[in-house]
């Protein structure tokens, strides 16, 4: 399995779990700030490993910090923005 297949069914969970459907506004409402708290903690421990990575020095590429938080984000963005408008709503 390829790794871009791995990534696509990353975000597919996730926004998955984003839209458990629970009943009281309470619970959707925690629920939704939970799925939001970890996908920041996400994209920091991704940024926190790019930075801890080593590159050789001729590499001349862009920091790796900066990609490790972006391919994050882009994982978690489905089912942040899911959470996002299921707070929303409920507010």
């Amino acid at each position: 399995m390829g790794s871009l297949s791995i990534m696509v069914g990353f975000a597919l969970v996730w926004l998955l779990v984003a839209l458990v459907p629970l009943r009281a506004p309470s619970a959707r409402r925690g629920w939704a700030k939970g799925v939001l708290g970890v996908s920041a903690l996400l994209v920091i421990g991704a940024a926190l490993f790019g930075a801890n990575a080593e590159v050789s020095a001729d590499y001349d590429g862009p920091d790796p910090m900066l990609l490790g938080a972006l391919v994050a984000a882009v994982l978690v963005a489905p089912g942040a923005i899911a959470a996002l408008v299921r707070n929303a709503r409920n507010s």
